[in-house]
């Protein structure tokens, strides 16, 4: 028993064959496919694949209605209009009673002055006593007075200086005529005396 003997233990051998059997499995299997690559994905058009949008119903509009235009009412004339169409139409009473209204109305009228001169031209016209004619000389008087250097006072002034004459003639006129009258009747008595004096004719 003086050479030593290699004694194999079954131990061994089921250790070996552990190490070697993944080896032997890895050759028996087929290789895998290598795993499919994803194609890319391409970017979907935003536009396209946007939902179309609804378009609401409009309802349908009403006719449109003509508006309603309101009718003119004419303005009243003024009194200065009212007094240029009675002086034209020659109502020169109305015409003079218009001018002063509107001169009250508009105490500072730029044509102040013409006004007065129809006004006062008016009353000198107007038909009637002899009132309308003062109420002229007050008028042609308050014009002089208030617009000295007015190219209507010239003629306002010649208009007063006619009037007066004329008023100096009608009051020599009826002086006259008072002497007329009462050498009339002066005379109708002398006749009377006279005839009282003749002697009556015999009748035969």
């Amino acid at each position: 028993m003086g050479t030593n003997r290699f004694i194999f233990h079954p131990m061994v051998l089921v250790l070996a064959l552990a190490c070697l059997l993944p080896l032997f499995s890895g050759c028996g299997r087929k290789a895998a496919a290598p795993a499919a690559v994803p194609a890319p994905s391409v970017p979907m058009d935003p536009v396209a694949t946007a939902p179309q949008a609804i378009t609401p119903a409009i309802p349908p509009q009403p006719a449109p209605v003509a508006p309603v235009i309101a009718p003119k009412v004419a303005a009243p004339p003024s009194n200065l209009s009212l007094g240029e169409a009675n002086f034209q139409s020659r109502n020169y009473s109305k015409a003079a009673r218009s001018f002063e209204d509107y001169l009250k109305e508009n105490p500072e009228a730029p044509d102040r002055d013409v006004i007065l001169f129809r006004a006062g031209l008016s009353f000198a016209l107007a038909e009637g006593s002899g009132r309308n004619m003062r109420r002229a000389e007050e008028v042609f008087k308050r014009l002089a007075v208030e617009f000295p250097e007015s190219p209507y006072t010239g003629p306002a002034e010649f208009i007063l200086g006619l009037q007066s004459q004329v008023e100096s003639l009608k009051s020599d006129i009826k002086e006259k005529e008072a002497r007329i009258k009462l050498l009339s009747e002066e005379l109708q008595k002398l006749k009377e005396i006279d005839l009282q004096r003749r002697p009556s004719r015999p009748s035969y």
